[in-house]
C-alpha cells in the first residue's frame, strides 16, 4: 500500500512540475553577448515563400553564433522516430524567432502548484502512515 500511495503522489506531481517548463518563441537578440546567453531549444525559420518552419532540437550539443549565422549541433528526431545528430547552419536573416526553454515562475503557478503538490504529499503521507521517505522506519 505504501508504494501505491507514493506512486499516486508522483503521478499527480510530475505533470505539474513538468508543466512549469515551457518552450516559448523569443525574438533573435540583436547583440552577440545576448545571443550567447540563450538556452536554445529550437528555431523558427522564415522560408522564401513567406511561411515559417519550426525546428525543435531534442538535445543541443553546441551552439555557435557569428555576425551573420547560427550553427547548431543537436539531436533531432525525424518523422520515423529515429534520433540523429545533425549540424545545421542558419543565416540570421532567415530566423524569425528562437525557441527557448523558460520557467514559468508566476505567483499563481507557484502557489497553485505548491498547494496541489503539497496536498498530494500530505495525502500520501497520511495514507502510508509514515513520513519516512526512505521507508526504513521500525
Amino acid at each position: 500500500m505504501k508504494s501505491s500511495s507514493r506512486l499516486a503522489a508522483l503521478l499527480v506531481a510530475a505533470p505539474l512540475l513538468a508543466g512549469c517548463f515551457t518552450v516559448a518563441p523569443m525574438p533573435v537578440p540583436p547583440t552577440a553577448p545576448q545571443r550567447e546567453d540563450v538556452a536554445l531549444r529550437g528555431v523558427v525559420v522564415r522560408e522564401a515563400n513567406g511561411t515559417e518552419e519550426e525546428v525543435r532540437f531534442d538535445e543541443v550539443h553546441e551552439v555557435t553564433w557569428t555576425n551573420t549565422s547560427l550553427s547548431v549541433v543537436a539531436d533531432v528526431t525525424d518523422a520515423s522516430g529515429a534520433t540523429q545528430t545533425v549540424t545545421e547552419l542558419y543565416p540570421i536573416s532567415t530566423l524569425s524567432a528562437l525557441l527557448v526553454r523558460q520557467l514559468d515562475a508566476g505567483k499563481t503557478s507557484a502557489i497553485i502548484g505548491g498547494a496541489i503538490v503539497g496536498t498530494a504529499a500530505f495525502i500520501a503521507t497520511v495514507v502510508s502512515g509514515t513520513s519516512d521517505p526512505a521507508g526504513g522506519g521500525s
